[in-house]
């Protein structure tokens, strides 16, 4: 049984959150805790990424596990109904105990927990393209499992946010419908053939330098030297970094088994289109990008999703790379619509 590990929080409007390429849901933490104050915020790992396991079978996620902190363990239902916590059931849209419903399925509360669903969603545009398909480690695979993670907990329509691969299954789940707003942090999918080719160069020779210097991590990335060598092609400023955050992240990327089968589908990834962008014109969308990007550069892809998507608000990161979440929380939270 495959799981998608995610962490919640908060209150408001449901936000849900998902990281990119060999990374894992704690690439939020430098704005997590602000974001919860203002939101119903689920974090979420990919297949393959961070504490989700590749599915074992099939094009969707089987089953349901996983209990709330505090609450005993629940049987999963038909359609991987909730378990039920020893307060109280959750709602529809994952509610936590005597909450009521908001948008989306808006409830304060606090929890991590794995949940698998089954089926896979709707076809992907990527697949309906005939470019990026819907094979493993595909942007419209990695939506139709969100959507399909999503319909589980009985969200609908949330705000969605993504960074990076996280970015182009936002805008992939905003193109079908199933997203009321997307804000996407350099997202993919925005590159031409020699874009591409850098980025899957740059994230491959990280993860190279993270398997090969494993045991010397801890000490490497204890520094701010260390850290700003190791982290400089995903930070701006990799020194803000917390020092066990960076270790973590190094980790998680060198022990993604989802690492290659993503970075590998981006060669059938054909760039986003105007008039295949769906739902995308009819709903708000903001792309933000770092000036200091090093691995989707802001100079060529930024201004290339101005021209396919101008109906989008495009926001500029002065001085923020890749992962700009460190860089500048303040900002990335505005980005999101959320005060500081």
């Amino acid at each position: 049984m495959a799981e998608l590990s995610y962490e919640r929080r908060g209150s408001g409007p449901v936000l849900v959150l998902i990281h990119g390429l060999g990374s894992h849901r704690q690439v939020w933490s430098p704005i997590l805790d602000t974001a919860a104050r203002h939101r119903d915020v689920i974090a979420l790992d990919l297949p393959g990424f961070g504490s989700t396991p590749l599915p074992a079978v099939g094009p969707g996620l089987r089953g349901l596990t996983g209990t709330r902190p505090g609450a005993r363990s629940g049987s999963p239902g038909a359609g991987g109904a909730a378990p039920r916590s020893a307060s109280g059931s959750r709602g529809q849209g994952g509610t936590g105990p005597s909450s009521s419903p908001g948008p989306a399925g808006a409830g304060p509360q606090s929890s991590s927990e794995s949940r698998g669903v089954g089926g896979a969603g709707p076809p992907s545009s990527f697949g309906s393209r005939g470019a990026g398909g819907t094979g493993p480690g595909s942007v419209g695979r990695y939506a139709d499992q969100v959507a399909a993670f999503l319909d589980g907990l009985g969200v609908r329509a949330p705000e969605i946010a993504g960074s990076s691969l996280g970015g182009g299954v936002a805008l992939e789940l905003g193109r079908r419908g199933h997203a009321r707003a997307v804000t996407a942090f350099a997202p993919v999918g925005f590159w031409h053939t020699p874009g591409r080719l850098w980025c899957q160069t740059v994230v491959t020779a990280a993860r190279a330098g993270a398997e090969r210097l494993d045991a010397a991590l801890p000490r490497i990335l204890n520094s701010r030297a260390g850290r700003s060598a190791f982290c400089a092609p995903f930070y701006a400023h990799p020194g803000r970094l917390p020092a066990a955050d960076a270790l973590a992240a190094a980790r998680a990327l060198a022990a993604a088994p989802g690492f290659a089968g993503a970075r590998d589908a981006f060669s059938r990834l054909r760039p986003w289109q105007f008039a295949e962008m769906g739902e995308l014109t009819r709903i708000p969308v903001t792309i933000a990008w770092g000036t200091r990007d090093a691995i989707l550069p802001y100079r060529t892809q930024a201004r290339r999703a101005r021209t396919v998507l101008p109906t989008a608000r495009h926001v500029t990161l002065p001085g923020c790379g890749h992962l700009p979440f460190a860089d500048d929380p303040a900002r990335c939270l505005a980005a999101l619509g959320i005060p500081s």
